[in-house]
């Protein structure tokens, strides 16, 4: 008898979850049809639900009239939950990466990866490369991923860097010396293909950069950042 009512109670509180997140849907799609809001999971705080807005996250209960903006967090823990399902939700499956698609650079012995998506013209991804330069012991997959309404030059500054003999010399020397290319653009090359893979993983800004778990990393970042982000995988 207390195993049944136990599976009952266990029943009861299942499909009570799944009657509140419904009503929520529908609540959402009549109070607000022209917001693309989803529904996408329950939050530790009873009755509160986490909601995807855009590329954001806010919070909310059954009824849908107040909302929770900003970051949820877990003080006891010290634990950013907002944060954390960002950047789960922002992975990629590095496997699916046309690494052929890249420059590619050994340093040192190679042992630890990281993908950049990078436009030529962006000083941000200037200084990224400068800072690269006292990274060791890694591998650095580039893909050159002109933003040509940022910077109408880029693309033609890729193509030539792509067509090069020693293509990661060409890069390095334009990104870190400020010499420019003399190449030829006009060999086969990938820029295109990058254009649209960068769109296809919502990459609107440079440098990205992807971990070996998959993870994103926008924005420049010093030589320490970077090394603190790769140790944080190998440890993982």
């Amino acid at each position: 008898m207390k195993k049944l009512l136990a599976t009952l109670t266990l029943s009861l509180l299942a499909y009570t979850s799944y009657a509140n997140q419904n009503t929520l849907e529908k609540n959402l799609k009549q109070l607000y049809p022209d917001i693309p809001a989803i529904v996408t999971g329950t939050t530790p705080l009873k009755g509160m639900y986490e909601i995807k807005v855009g590329d954001s996250f806010v919070y909310t209960d059954e009824h849908a009239r107040y909302f929770f903006v900003g970051n949820l967090v877990d003080f006891k823990n010290k634990e950013n939950l907002t944060a954390k399902r960002e950047q789960q939700r922002n992975k990629i499956d590095i496997s699916k990466l046309p690494l052929e698609q890249a420059i590619k650079n050994i340093k040192g012995d190679g042992s630890r990866t990281l993908y950049v998506f990078s436009d030529p013209d962006c000083p941000y991804c200037q200084k990224l490369e400068q800072a690269l330069t006292t990274v060791d012991n890694v591998t650095i997959y580039t893909f050159l991923y002109p933003l040509k309404n940022l910077h109408p030059n880029a693309e033609l500054v890729a193509s030539q860097i792509w067509c090069s003999n020693n293509r990661y010399e060409a890069w390095e020397d334009y990104m870190v010396n400020r010499t420019p290319s003399t190449t030829s653009p006009n060999c086969d090359n990938p820029i295109q293909k990058n254009i649209q893979l960068g769109r296809s993983l919502n990459i609107s800004g440079t440098p990205t950069l992807f971990l070996k778990d998959g993870q994103r990393v926008t924005g420049g970042r010093d030589a320490n950042e970077i090394e603190e982000l790769l140790q944080s995988i190998q440890t993982k």
